[in-house]
């Protein structure tokens, strides 16, 4: 049964009976005091209690097979291919030290990694890849569809698992599409999720040749145009506070929507600015929704025949023949 919770709906049909044999007895306690039951059919042909009770017969039969055919009965095994299809999609985070400013609530890189696990939620039934980058990149988590493998290396990654300082947007661009398997069908994403401060290398040239290869780039860009100083943890040769030049000066790191525009449209997407909201999960998602998606995986399922039909057949069956009884007996023509 693939829907057994109708089964309960069994229970009323006992009231059912004792409702309609109280009425049939109540009928035929009404009609012996009108006389001799031989009398009163002839002198009453319509009151036929014989057929109204077979009536009722009927309709409680019907119910039954009606509740039996909701509760959808199986039977039979269906050995069917099932191919899951969607969209590879790296997610790319920064986990340099510019991530760490406050100029967006708690920190650049706190929504960054709220915002990646929206995209998880989101992008639910594609595969997903994860890489980190700052002054050089790598793998964190290779395409699956396993979400939870996912969300499992996202929580874990941190401002500093990347030993290269800077940020370098094309080494991150270059290292996504390894991710990738060769000759995929389809469209495939990359997603920036980054302050845009590049010290190295031609991101917006990385996303072109990206977009040739069928890959569209996508940058989200965390923190703000004013900036704020980026924060410095205390070691036992120094104490906390902000980061700064050789000249002593106070570091003030800036997101560059700029530069971070000319990348994604580079590379075939859309640059958007992230907010407390996280809607450009929603955004991002509608967006690969409507890609050429290609197969991720095809495996076997045994699944069961639906076999409903045969008592909804045998309901409808009883509902005819109900209708094709008559309650009254005909009374013969006298000649």
């Amino acid at each position: 049964m693939a829907a057994p919770a109708f089964l309960f709906a069994w229970l009323i049909l006992p009231l059912l009976v004792v409702l309609m044999g109280l009425g049939i007895a109540r009928q035929r306690a009404l009609l012996a005091r009108l006389g001799r039951p031989g009398t009163v059919r002839r002198l009453a042909p319509a009151a036929s209690v014989q057929r109204r009770a077979a009536k009722a017969t009927l309709l409680l039969a019907a119910l039954f097979f009606v509740i039996l055919a909701l509760a959808q009965p199986q039977w039979g095994r269906v050995v069917e291919p099932v191919t899951r299809r969607g969209v590879d999609v790296v997610l790319a985070l920064d986990v340099s030290q510019s991530m760490q400013a406050q100029d967006v609530t708690p920190d650049r890189f706190s929504r960054a990694k709220a915002l990646a696990g929206e995209l998880v939620s989101r992008l639910e039934g594609n595969r997903l890849g994860l890489v980190a980058f700052a002054g050089s990149a790598f793998v964190q988590c290779p395409l699956t569809l396993d979400e939870s493998a996912v969300r499992l290396f996202l929580d874990i990654l941190d401002v500093g698992d990347v030993p290269d300082p800077g940020s370098n947007l094309e080494e991150a661009i270059r290292v996504s599409l390894t991710a990738f398997p060769e000759e995929r069908e389809g469209r495939r994403v990359i997603i920036l999720l980054t302050d845009g401060e590049d010290f190295d290398g031609d991101a917006t040239a990385a996303a072109t040749a990206a977009a040739k290869e069928g890959v569209v780039v996508y940058a989200i860009g965390l923190g703000t145009t004013t900036g704020g100083p980026i924060p410095r943890a205390a070691t036992s040769a120094r104490s906390a506070g902000y980061k700064k030049d050789s000249a002593g000066r106070i570091i003030t790191t800036r997101l560059d929507p700029e530069h971070l525009d000319q990348i994604a449209r580079a590379g075939g997407g859309t640059y958007l600015p992230a907010g407390a909201a996280l809607v450009e999960a929603d955004h991002l998602a509608t967006e690969i929704d409507r890609m050429e998606k290609s197969d991720l995986s095809s495996r076997m399922v045994t699944t069961h025949k639906e076999r409903y039909q045969l008592p909804l057949l045998v309901a409808v069956s009883l509902l005819f023949v109900e209708m094709a009884v008559s309650p009254a007996r005909r009374a013969r023509e006298e000649p």
